[in-house]
């Protein structure tokens, strides 16, 4: 059960800087690679994160494509 005295912690934006998605592609796939380097099977890592990140740098890659065109 989750300790309700202690809620998860809520981050929020100070600034934002708008970017392109070839940028934002780079960006995500860098995270995501540096975090599969990070994450270990034998610390029982939540995979949860990695998909959404993929699903994330997948969808940022055909936007990339579309625009492209």
């Amino acid at each position: 059960m989750d300790d309700i005295a202690h809620p998860p912690v809520r981050l929020q934006a100070a600034s934002s800087v708008p970017i392109s998605s070839t940028h934002a592609l780079s960006r995500v796939n860098n995270f995501l690679d540096d975090f599969q380097a990070r994450s270990t099977p034998s610390k029982g890592s939540d995979t949860s994160i990695t998909a959404q990140l993929q699903k994330l740098s997948k969808a940022l890659e055909q936007e990339c494509i579309r625009q492209s065109k």
